[in-house]
């Protein structure tokens, strides 16, 4: 049972990549990523209309969840938004997989974690991993992949930062509370950004039934029942177990990116998934022990 409940979860977060490349020219990187949450904040918001406690969770720290939201929400997923639109879905899984690398070097310095032997192997082979991925990319300013790289690259970074900010600010919070109030905060948020962007920029491609439904499935099944199943996996089998859904997105989706999208199966993406996958298995199964910081951050 939890071995099928982690493949679905890395099938629907997986299945997130593909979906933007095909939403985000008709609703544009930010339109994509505020409807997705938009959706899936009202699913958890009719769950909390029963579970009243839930709300009252969120409410007594809004300003904190909000930091929480841009950080680990509505920042990471307007960057991979807008990276897919010069990228390959399979090659944006296959960065986004090097978010523990960033994790491990972002919980150094701020929580006075130890990098092990193990760790610093597997910071080395994501790097490698990335380096491989682009050397077999265009990289020329026609494509804009580069852009397109750091950008997904950076979306990692935030991932990690927020992941450690949870850990620094909400140790003892019930998942639901927290997967609740950041897609509620980040909802909110990303209005201006979205009103912002659709004055600036030029119109988006036109609204086919593909994109609608694309947008829809981004919202229900990636993220909303992708949240529900992620702690269910949690409070069934442990987070241990639940981080080995990192090893199944980038297979997922760059699985779903050549099958489903025709994107080019090339060495240069084979070999990259392996090295970056090699480098989560060193840092997601690695016990590093716990020193004392030297000052709490502000």
């Amino acid at each position: 049972m939890i071995v099928g409940a982690l493949l679905l979860l890395g099938t629907l977060w997986g299945s997130a990549f593909p979906l933007i490349k095909v939403a985000a020219p008709a609703f544009g990187p930010v339109g994509t990523t505020h409807i997705r949450l938009a959706v899936a904040a009202v699913v958890l918001a009719l769950i909390a209309a029963v579970r009243r406690e839930l709300w009252r969770g969120v409410s007594k720290r809004f300003g904190a969840f909000a930091l929480l939201a841009a950080l680990n929400v509505a920042i990471p997923l307007t960057l991979v938004a807008t990276a897919i639109v010069g990228l390959n879905a399979s090659m944006a899984a296959i960065l986004n997989a090097t978010t523990p690398m960033f994790t491990i070097l972002v919980a150094a310095a701020w929580l006075g974690q130890r990098i092990t032997w193990s760790r610093t192997l597997g910071v080395a082979a994501g790097v490698f991993g990335v380096v491989i991925l682009l050397g077999g990319a265009s990289l020329t300013p026609d494509t804009g992949t580069a852009l397109a790289a750091a950008a997904s690259l950076t979306a990692a970074l935030s991932y990690a930062l927020g992941g450690t900010y949870a850990r620094r600010a909400f140790p003892d919070t019930a998942p639901m509370t927290l997967a609740l109030g950041q897609q509620v905060a980040a909802t909110l948020l990303l209005i201006p950004v979205t009103v912002g962007a659709t004055w600036a920029a030029a119109p988006p491609g036109p609204v086919t039934d593909a994109a609608i439904t694309a947008v829809a499935v981004l919202g229900l099944g990636a993220t909303a029942c992708g949240y529900l199943l992620y702690f269910w996996i949690i409070r069934h089998a442990g987070p241990v177990a639940a981080s080995t859904v990192t090893l199944l997105v980038p297979v997922a989706g760059s699985g779903l990116g050549v099958g489903w999208l025709g994107e080019p199966l090339t060495p240069a993406l084979l070999l990259g998934l392996l090295v970056i996958s090699t480098s989560v298995v060193l840092l997601t199964f690695d016990k590093p022990r716990i020193t004392r910081p030297t000052a709490a951050p502000k």
